[in-house]
C-alpha cells in the first residue's frame, strides 16, 4: 500500500493496490531513517524554527519566488540548512532509538504506524499540489495565501520525515511497512476501506484542487486540509490512549497536538 503522489497524478486507490502519487522521499525515507528517539520534539523544533523564518513573508508571486536573493536571506537555504541539522542530531540519536524502538508493542502501535503512514502520504501529496496550483498564473489569492503556502510547506516537510520515523519504527518491529489488507483502522476497531478513512480526500476533490485558482484554490485547500487534520487528530488520539510502546504512543500525541495547532490557524485564515 505505497503511494506516490504528484500534482499531476489522479489518485486511484483499490482494494488490492492502495497506489496514488507520492514523492520520491517517501519512496527511500533517507532523512526519516536518519530520526532518532527524540524525533518528536526535533519536528516541533523545527516547525517553530520554520514559522519564525517565515513571519514576514513578502508577497507570494511569481515575481517575488523569481527574485535572486544573497544565499543567507533565501527561505529555501535556511529550511535546507534546519533540515541538515535535523539528519544530524537524527544520527547522533540513532543508535538509542535502535535499542529502545524494539521494546514491548501492540496491534495498535503497528496499525497507527501503517496505516497514519498512508494518511500522511495523502497530506504531503495535497500541499504539493496547492503549492503548485496556488503559483500557477497571476489570480489573486486570498491575502492569508503566504501564510497557508507556509503551512503546506511545513506539512511537507514534517509529515515526510514522520512518515520515515514511522518506517523505521516498523522495521524495528519487523512488521510490514505497508497495511497490506484492503482496510484501515481496523486497530481502532472501526475497519474501512480506504478511500473512508476519516479526512481522506477523494479523487474528485483531489482533482478540484488541482483545477482551482485564486482565493478558491487557498480556500479549497483550507478546507480539506482541515478535515484530513480532523481524521488525523482521531487516529493520533486513539494510539496515544491505546498504544503500548513509548515511542510510539509519544509520537501519536505530539501529531495530534500540532494537528490541531493548524486546524485552528487554518480555520482562522480561510475565514
Amino acid at each position: 500500500m505505497r503511494y506516490n503522489t504528484s500534482p499531476g497524478v489522479t489518485a486511484s486507490p483499490s482494494a488490492t493496490s492502495h497506489s496514488t502519487s507520492v514523492p520520491s522521499v517517501m519512496e527511500t525515507p533517507s532523512l526519516g531513517m536518519l530520526m532518532g528517539v527524540d524525533m518528536a520534539l526535533v519536528l516541533s523544533d523545527f516547525r517553530g524554527t520554520l514559522r519564525i523564518m517565515d513571519s514576514s513573508p513578502a508577497p507570494d508571486t511569481q515575481k517575488s519566488d523569481s527574485q535572486t536573493l544573497p544565499w543567507w536571506m533565501n527561505p529555501l537555504n535556511i529550511v535546507l540548512l534546519v533540515v541538515a541539522g535535523i539528519v544530524l542530531s537524527g544520527a547522533v540519536a540513532f543508535t538509542v532509538g535502535e535499542s529502545r524502538g524494539r521494546g514491548a508493542h501492540n496491534g495498535a502501535d503497528i496499525g497507527f504506524l501503517q496505516d497514519m503512514r498512508i494518511h500522511h502520504e495523502q497530506a504531503v501529496a495535497m500541499s504539493l499540489v496547492y503549492i503548485d496550483a496556488s503559483s500557477a498564473g497571476t489570480t489573486e489569492g486570498l491575502a492569508s495565501r503566504s501564510v497557508l503556502r507556509l503551512i503546506a510547506r511545513e506539512i511537507i516537510v514534517g509529515q515526510s520525515a514522520e512518515s520515515g520515523r514511522m518506517v523505521q519504527m516498523l522495521r524495528q518491529f519487523k512488521a510490514s511497512e505497508t497495511n497490506e489488507t484492503d482496510q484501515v483502522m481496523g486497530w481502532m476497531n472501526e475497519p474501512l476501506p480506504l478511500s473512508q478513512m476519516p479526512g481522506y480526500a477523494t479523487d474528485a476533490q483531489l482533482q478540484q484542487l488541482r483545477n482551482a485558482r485564486g482565493k478558491e484554490v487557498d480556500t479549497l485547500f483550507g478546507q480539506l486540509m482541515i478535515a484530513h487534520h480532523n481524521g488525523g487528530i482521531h487516529m493520533a488520539e486513539h494510539a496515544g490512549m491505546h498504544g503500548k510502546n513509548s515511542e510510539v504512543t509519544a509520537l501519536a500525541k505530539v501529531m495530534a497536538t500540532a494537528q490541531k495547532s493548524e486546524v485552528k490557524e487554518l480555520t482562522r485564515l480561510i475565514g
